[in-house]
């Protein structure tokens, strides 16, 4: 999601609204996906699911129902009811928009986001936002208290720390371990370490995994990696290895194949850049 708001770079409401439905499966394949990235804007989202209702649009739109009956044939996808998706393809005949239409609604079974839903979320993160930028105070306070989120929870006690506010006891009092960070090696090659922030791993169609992560390197820092591979990992460790650095989506993140885990006290024993 932090990529995510890195390329479409929201600067309303309705770009949190698009956001909160883009990183749903549903929402446009991987290219159309990249597309959008590339150049956001309206044009590129036309003839495009990104919210449920615009399956509904588009099938109305096709084979010339009304809302309600389209609405049967989206569920028809959703939940993969053969029969009913065949009606679907008969309906169509021989439309020019066919294959295009089945490409996009055939990714319906997976996890998508109603319009509603959307827009309720994208104006909760558009709130946040702001509080976040006009009263740090405030926000950071509400965050100890309140925050159940995806990032580790030493991100808000490091956070609040750095203005101030009384956290809970500890290492990040003390300062980041020493040795964590980016650092060259040749070309585009880089090796780093950082303290994990939050992650999540991936499996492909292809089969194949990979693991996203994000490091915190310092107060305010943060780096993104992938490793190429399943990888288990424990609140509080720290995450190390070499690889390239890539830039995709107004983004840079490092693609690793060599990841090594430690806890605290195997890195200060052992520093990675010693």
């Amino acid at each position: 999601m932090r990529r995510l708001f890195r390329a479409i770079q929201p600067t309303s409401v309705y770009d949190c609204v698009f956001a909160t439905a883009m990183v749903r499966p549903v929402a446009m394949s991987g290219r159309q996906k990249a597309a959008v990235f590339q150049d956001w804007s309206q044009e590129t989202l036309q003839d495009s699911i990104v919210f449920e209702d615009d399956a509904i649009e588009i099938i109305s739109n096709i084979i010339g129902v009304d809302a309600y009956e389209a609405d049967s044939y989206r569920r028809a996808f959703a939940k993969k009811h053969d029969e009913k998706i065949l009606e679907f393809v008969e309906r169509m005949g021989n439309n020019p928009r066919r294959a295009e239409a089945m490409a996009a609604l055939q990714e319906l079974s997976g996890f998508g986001l109603c319009r509603a839903h959307a827009v309720n979320l994208g104006r909760l993160i558009w709130a946040l936002a702001y509080q976040k930028a006009h009263n740090p105070e405030q926000f950071w306070r509400a965050n100890l208290k309140h925050c159940q989120g995806s990032y580790r929870n030493w991100v808000y006690q490091t956070e609040a720390h750095r203005r101030d506010i009384l956290t809970e006891p500890g290492w990040w009092h003390r300062g980041f371990p020493q040795g964590l960070g980016v650092q060259q090696k040749y070309l585009e090659r880089v090796n780093f370490a950082g303290v994990i922030a939050n992650g999540r791993t991936f499996r492909g169609k292809n089969g194949r995994y990979v693991t996203f992560l994000t490091l915190g390197t310092n107060y305010g820092e943060y780096i993104d990696v992938t490793v190429q591979r399943p990888f288990q990992y424990r609140d509080g460790d720290i995450v190390s290895g070499s690889g390239v650095i890539r830039h995709q989506n107004n983004s840079d993140y490092i693609n690793c194949t060599d990841a090594k885990l430690w806890t605290f006290s195997q890195w200060r024993k052992e520093n990675f850049y010693e």
